[in-house]
Order: C-alpha cells, then sequence, then structure tokens
C-alpha cells in the first residue's frame, strides 16, 4: 500500500514580497516614468495644448496638467507590478510542482 502526500491549494503565499519592493524596482520606476512622459505629454498637449500655445496658461491650469502626467505613470507602475506579482506566483506555483514530482517519483522508485 502506498501513501502520498496531498497538496491543498490554499492561495496563501508563504514568502510575499510587500508591493513597495516592486514598485522601487529600478527597471520599474524607468518603465513607469518612461511611459508617463510620452503619454502624458501627448495628454497635456491635448488637454492643454490651446492654452500653452496661444499663451492663455494660467497657474489654475498648472495642478490638471501635472495630474495629467500621474495617471499614465500610476497606470504603467499598476500593470507593471502586477506582471511581476504573477510572474512570482507562477514561478512559485513551478518550482512546487516540481518538488512535488521529485518527491513522488522517489516513492515510486
Amino acid at each position: 500500500m502506498s501513501t502520498f502526500q496531498v497538496v491543498e491549494n490554499t492561495n496563501k503565499q508563504v514568502d510575499k514580497r510587500p508591493l513597495i519592493a516592486y514598485c522601487l524596482e529600478r527597471a520599474t520606476l524607468l518603465f513607469s516614468i518612461k511611459m508617463a512622459l510620452i503619454v502624458g505629454t501627448i495628454l497635456a498637449l491635448i488637454n492643454h495644448g490651446q492654452a500653452m500655445f496661444t499663451g492663455h496658461f494660467t497657474f489654475d491650469q498648472l495642478v490638471p496638467l501635472l495630474i495629467t502626467y500621474c495617471v499614465p505613470f500610476t497606470v504603467a507602475m499598476y500593470s507593471q507590478v502586477q506582471g511581476k506579482r504573477e510572474r512570482d506566483r507562477l514561478y512559485a506555483e513551478t518550482i512546487a510542482a516540481t518538488k512535488q514530482a521529485e518527491i513522488e517519483a522517489t516513492r515510486s522508485e
């Protein structure tokens, strides 16, 4: 009679990195900043271009202009972090499955 271990998927991550660790990675920050500069500039020209080119840009329009750059930065950061978290989760599952297969292989010998 053989016994084998049952592994349950409880969706618990034992060694979960904090969100801030993903956000502070150099590659994540650089990508988010580049996207904010490119997309933010396009959006700023669409939303505030006429006021800038005609000289009617006022101090009151500065905050909405800055927020225009914050939105693509936030979206790029969020998508990068979610992708990296999913990558790490899949990697951890693959390692666990490989170890489980090795244990079962040694038991069957």
